[in-house]
């Protein structure tokens, strides 16, 4: 007969510890892989919530629809582990317009508006609404000042003014030419940002370049960079990913890739081999036949979309199609967008909005009157 043995009291305690502490683990292992996305929907009092948060881009969208309108907010954050953020809204209406008063111990935004059932950003609400939420806005200083032929408003950004020989440099209180060519360039429709550089094609070639400049909007610093082929000037910029510049040679049917802060370029689709466009960071082949048979444009990330419609400038998250008209001027051409802001010229003025502080004006010059096509640059670049 088998000896029967029988584990001791302490060892099946042990045992049990051990496997619920291997369950804790595994659980925990399995949370982070987890995603930790949601919609939630619920209403408060008269208004009605859709809550979303989109984990893998770490940003909380909102709808709020009060009266038959729709509101809209985004709030970049990490994953809060509450729901229902929104604990309170306080409105204001009057003289067709409305503005909510969002209050949370978590996400913070500035109200949200409408006139005549339209979304407007706050800071263009005029009459009693005005008065009511004017201490919730914040506004950009205005000091104006003259340089030259420019009249200035609000220095505080990093603006590089194309003027016929080289840059215009103009921050804060610093006021700088940096020359380029000896001739006057009135247009210099290949010259492109690649992080913190300007890459200028050499103007004062003909037909075709093979030297560009290089101007670090950090530094102020200028190089010559000497090209490894010829690119004709019936060529267009497809824009930049990571480190590099893309152009498309019409002339000679091929794409270059130039890296401007190793002085490097290569061939990357010529008409044996197919091109590449990015949209959104994801690299797509594409025909060196489609590529010059229109102009093509890399789509890049952002949260926030600006459109310009009829002169009027819209803004919108994400990939809802709420639009929030952000100015009521007219609007000729949007400049550079980065993140919540976008600059912009009505006429010989460029703008500059964003959600905290709204429209900005910064620069009046006259000559955008009459040319104002890739003459800005604004470098919104952090110094590394």
């Amino acid at each position: 007969m088998k000896k029967k043995y029988k584990l001791k009291k302490s060892a099946i305690i042990i045992m049990c510890l051990f496997l619920i502490i291997l369950i804790a683990i595994i659980l925990f292992i399995l949370s982070l892989f987890k995603t930790k996305s949601y919609s939630y929907e619920y209403n408060l009092n008269e208004y009605k919530i859709s809550e979303n948060y989109d984990d893998k881009n770490q940003v909380f969208y909102y709808e709020i629809v009060y009266n038959d309108i729709t509101y809209n907010l985004i709030y970049n954050s990490k994953y809060i582990k509450e729901n229902k953020l929104i604990k309170d809204i306080t409105k204001y209406e009057a003289d067709d317009y409305t503005c909510l008063l969002i209050k949370s111990d978590y996400i913070t935004t500035k109200p949200l508006c409408s006139y005549q059932d339209k979304l407007i950003d706050a800071h263009l609400v005029e009459g009693q609404v005005k008065e009511k939420i004017t201490k919730y806005l914040e506004n950009s200083t205005i000091k104006e000042d003259t340089y030259e032929n420019y009249q200035l408003y609000n220095t505080a950004n990093k603006i590089f003014i194309w003027s016929y020989k080289g840059f215009t440099y103009i921050n804060n209180s610093t006021r700088e030419f940096i020359k380029i060519f000896d001739n006057d360039i009135y247009d210099i429709p290949l010259a492109s940002r690649v992080n913190e550089y300007i890459v200028i094609p050499d103007y004062e070639q003909k037909h075709s370049f093979n030297k560009v400049y290089i101007l670090n909007m950090n530094t102020l610093e200028l190089k010559e960079w000497k090209l490894k082929y010829d690119i004709s000037f019936d060529s267009y910029i497809l824009g930049y990913h990571d480190k590099s510049l893309y152009i498309v040679d019409r002339k000679n049917k091929i794409e270059y890739e130039l890296v401007p802060h190793r002085e490097k370029m290569r061939i990357v689709g010529s008409s044996n081999k197919q091109g590449i466009i990015y949209n959104n960071n994801h690299s797509e082949k594409i025909t060196l036949n489609k590529l010059i048979s229109k102009d093509y444009q890399f789509k890049y990330p952002n949260n926030y979309h600006y459109e310009l419609k009829n002169n009027t400038l819209y803004l919108t998250y994400l990939d809802y199609n709420i639009k929030t008209k952000i100015s009521n001027q007219k609007i000729s051409s949007i400049i550079h967008v980065n993140n919540d802001e976008v600059y912009y010229l009505v006429n010989d003025t460029l703008y500059k909005y964003n959600l905290k502080y709204g429209e900005t004006k910064l620069i009046s010059y006259e000559e955008w009157q009459r040319n104002n096509k890739n003459l800005i640059f604004i470098n919104d670049q952090t110094e590394k």
